[in-house]
């Protein structure tokens, strides 16, 4: 199953405990196949080096990204979000024909779906997953 992560579900995810760590256990576990851009990619190193002052959770989550997820070409197919910044993550399912958009973010969550993908919470992505 492809999906696509925001960075606050990434960050909590490394970082803490709860629904995103479980998300990214499945990732790692390869249960679900997770699509980024250059432009995800960048802000995922960004956000994490942001925290990570060490750099060892950087290093060793970037490493993990590049070599786990499946690249996808930066394209601009759609610009509705009401943060533009977020325009990246819808672009990725877009293009890369995902099934979900997990998010916290409620500038995502708010439109609920686009083009067939649904944007969920990593709760309500984990709820469904176990119904598979």
């Amino acid at each position: 199953m492809k999906i696509v992560l925001d960075t606050n579900v990434l960050i909590s995810g490394v970082f803490w405990k709860g629904s995103p760590r479980t998300v990214l256990t499945l990732w790692a576990k390869q249960k679900i196949q997770i699509l980024v851009t250059k432009n995800i990619l960048t802000e995922y190193m960004r956000v994490l080096h942001k925290i990570d002052k060490k750099g060892d959770e950087t290093i060793k989550w970037g490493t993990f990204i590049v070599e786990n997820s499946k690249m996808i070409e930066d394209k601009n197919i759609t610009n509705i979000c009401r943060d533009s910044e977020d325009n990246k993550f819808l672009n990725c399912a877009i293009e890369g024909k995902a099934k979900y958009i997990v998010s916290g973010d409620d500038d995502l969550l708010s439109l609920k779906t686009i083009r067939e993908i649904k944007i969920i919470t990593p709760v309500r992505f984990l709820k469904l997953y176990k119904k598979l």
